[in-house]
């Protein structure tokens, strides 16, 4: 990895920055994995205004109203450091001894083109056939032949091959066992890491902007067809001693990418629901689900507003790679996905794309040649 003072250029483009993207992130939809509730916090709240802003959805936990209540403000406060953490947990991650170099392309390196995804490693040796063929499907306005139906606007297709998958989970196995700084993937998953914190950044704009985005735009023009502007990339990870299920819940994101990495598990099947957002998701009938479950290198793709969940694992271990692809335009004509306002968009708006210093990405393959070797 880079060792020089590249902190811009590691943190931008600023589609890779992991940044609170709306106001309300800070007072709502506050999630307490030790009850499975999303809660409120209204600004300058007491234990008697939280306790009467969530009374309907907390009703049963009245004996634990101090300890959600500090729960909900300590993860506020660390909504409210996300940017800061990110930043100098980035700089942090540039002392990472890499396994793969493949993964950390230098910033002045050649741009990823049909052929290769970084100097080091070649699309071949990352996509399973069956994908790079639907790719250039999609490049050619044709509908891809291996893309298949699954749940409600839900999509299963081939992506990665398993021999890359394994080089994957090696590298992140590498970083975790240097023991340097990083964050949760989100605020349910407590498990796992943020690629874009890591140093993977500039690879997984790659992967996002030249594969991903004609794939997605073909399947999902209603949300994704004015570009992408945001990718929120994260590895998820479930076992014994570590998150074993994860409750209902829809996606901060327009599209969700969801790769399986592992399958030598039991339980731990992703239930996938309608698409609904909803204050309270875990309320949901949970009748007419379709459970899902594919071996390593396949992906799901989904809208970000369908309501899913994680049944409790039983044995073994599971990851799983998650991208969320999120759209400036659609957030401005349609608001945030969580509180569904326009007027509290932190990034999204015009001023914040000036500030965020916004690229919408439509599709980085567009002038590239989509023959593959």
């Amino acid at each position: 990895m880079p060792t020089s003072d590249t902190r811009t250029s590691l943190l931008g483009p600023p589609y890779r920055w992991m940044m609170v993207e709306c106001e309300c992130q800070f007072n709502e939809n506050i999630y307490i994995k030790s009850v499975d509730r999303y809660f409120k916090l209204p600004e300058g709240a007491n234990i008697e205004d939280f306790w009467e802003a969530n009374k309907s959805v907390a009703a049963g936990h009245e004996n634990e109203k101090w300890k959600l209540f500090e729960e909900v403000k300590k993860d506020v406060e660390r909504r409210k450091r996300l940017p800061e953490l990110f930043a100098e947990n980035l700089m942090a991650c540039q002392r990472y001894r890499p396994q793969h170099q493949g993964f950390f392309p230098e910033p002045d390196a050649a741009p990823a083109d049909a052929i290769h995804v970084t100097p080091g490693l070649a699309a071949a040796d990352i996509f399973l056939d069956e994908f790079l063929e639907l790719w250039r499907e999609v490049k050619e306005g044709k509908r891809p032949s291996a893309v298949k139906p699954v749940h409600d606007t839900c999509y299963q297709c081939p992506f990665l091959k398993e021999s890359f998958v394994n080089v994957l989970k090696e590298e992140i196995k590498n970083f975790k066992s240097q023991n340097l700084p990083h964050q949760q993937p989100n605020s349910m998953n407590k498990n796992g890491c943020i690629l874009n914190e890591i140093g993977f950044g500039p690879f997984m704009d790659r992967i996002v902007g030249v594969y991903l985005v004609p794939v997605c735009q073909f399947l999902f023009p209603d949300v994704l067809g004015q570009g992408v502007d945001a990718h929120h990339s994260f590895i998820v990870q479930y076992g014994v001693g570590m998150d074993t299920s994860l409750g209902v819940h829809d996606d901060n994101s327009e599209v969700t990418v969801n790769v399986a990495l592992s399958d030598d598990y039991s339980g731990a099947e992703l239930a996938l629901y309608h698409r609904a957002r909803l204050d309270h998701p875990q309320l949901v009938d949970k009748s007419g689900g379709y459970h899902h479950r594919v071996s390593p290198g396949t992906m799901l793709l989904h809208p970000g507003a369908l309501l899913h969940e994680v049944l409790p694992l039983t044995a073994g271990e599971r990851s799983g790679f998650i991208i969320w692809l999120r759209s400036n335009a659609w957030r401005r004509q349609n608001g945030c996905p969580l509180c569904h306002r326009t007027d509290r968009l932190i990034y999204a708006s015009e001023d914040g794309a000036k500030r965020r210093r916004t690229v919408t990405m439509k599709s980085e393959s567009d002038n590239l040649n989509s023959g593959t070797s």
